[in-house]
């Protein structure tokens, strides 16, 4: 100790004491306090704690200092050192040397496939490495850059920005920052098998399309625009390439019964489980129609149904409730199972509602599955 006089009767003695007493660690959730030994602090961190965004808070001797600041101490990359002063103006240096395990982590976390007229994630089993998904025919496996995305900290091998060529399995080598490493093969194959259902036994015949009938005992009838729709369930996969649903009369008036013989519009919406639409197309049929099936083509749509997935497909004549004139959507009202045996739909739009088809709270669900067909790769 230094020992001051500020007169002859008084004397002030300054602390020598200069030690570090606690250090504790944070980082978002985790928090650890550390041994100190020998005037050095060791120790490790999980691999899961971001070494770049720490906090230490140091605990020193009364009336001593420290040198840096331990709040500006953000990163535990490389070893610290520290400098405490006593009162007395006595130093003493410490290391803090706390290290993040390394990362044990080696997946390969996402793998998309994305053009400009496809768009999609493929499925990925940890377990064996397998990458594998087939794809709309349309794509070119030649000259394909999919989106990898890896552990962090890992590294991949070989780099996916030089490999564009995936006609045969690409096997990739993934490292994690410890040295461990897993294979993973992709396996990208063209859709190329024939796919088709048709689903026409026809017992009941459903409105489709305007109604201008007004009849005040019955306010729900018209005038209205009545659609129909049908949820589909494909197995496996499928690149549809036509879509189909089958009407029982020709268009006529709703109030006189007169044959419409001019060119009408139909439309198909295409929606999610949620109903929210992902494509729509128009025909125009010629008139005047006598009924039967009408069939969109799908081709260039580029519709990807995944397999397993429930999509809801709508459809409706456009226009109408202007026009006034119906035919019926048939289908089956008895009970069916797998693909015919879907939720069948029907919808009601009202322009003095200022409601239409494209919305899909005028949609509900029928009791009746509606005849339909369709055809595609897979």
């Amino acid at each position: 100790m230094i020992t001051t006089s500020c007169n002859k009767d008084e004397e002030v003695i300054l602390s020598d004491d200069n030690f570090i007493t606690l250090v504790k660690l944070t980082s978002g959730d985790f928090s650890k306090d550390f041994k100190i030994k020998d005037k050095k602090v060791s120790g490790v961190v999980p691999y899961t704690v971001n070494d770049l965004e720490v906090a230490l808070a140091i605990t020193i001797s009364d009336k001593a200092t420290i040198t840096p600041d331990p709040s500006t101490i953000s990163s535990i990359k490389d070893p610290i050192n520290f400098t405490v002063t006593a009162e007395n103006g006595e130093k003493s240096n410490y290391v803090i040397d706390i290290k993040r395990e390394l990362s044990p982590e080696k997946a390969v976390t996402s793998f998309q496939i994305k053009t400009s007229f496809f768009e999609t994630n493929v499925d990925i089993d940890q377990e064996s490495g397998i990458i594998k998904k087939r794809v709309l025919p349309k794509i070119s496996l030649t000259s394909l850059t999919p989106m990898i995305t890896i552990s962090d900290k890992a590294t991949i091998s070989p780099d996916p920005k030089t490999i564009s060529d995936y006609t045969n399995p690409v096997v990739f080598t993934v490292t994690a920052e410890n040295g461990e490493s897993k294979e993973y093969k992709v396996d990208l194959q063209l859709m190329d098998k024939d796919f088709s259902v048709q689903c026409d036994i026809r017992n009941a015949s459903k409105w489709f399309g305007g109604d201008d009938r007004v009849v005040p005992e019955y306010p729900e009838i018209g005038p209205r625009n009545v659609g129909t729709g049908q949820t589909i369930k494909v197995k496996k996969d499928t690149y549809p390439i036509k879509f189909g649903f089958f009407l029982t009369d020709p268009f006529r008036s709703s109030q006189t019964g007169a044959l419409y013989s001019k060119n009408l519009e139909l439309r198909l919406d295409i929606r999610n489980v949620d109903g929210v639409i992902e494509k729509t197309l128009k025909k125009n049929v010629s008139g005047p129609f006598n009924g039967g099936w009408i069939d969109f083509d799908l081709s260039s749509a580029n519709v990807f149904l995944k397999g397993g997935e429930s999509y809801n497909f709508t459809w409706y004549l456009v226009k109408g409730e202007e026009l006034g004139i119906s035919s019926g959507t048939s289908g089956n009202n008895n009970v069916d199972s797998g693909l015919c045996g879907a939720t069948g739909w029907s919808g009601t739009s009202k322009e003095k509602l200022k409601t239409s088809l494209e919305d899909w709270d005028v949609w509900y669900d029928h009791p009746w599955h509606f005849n339909f067909r369709l055809e595609g790769k897979q």
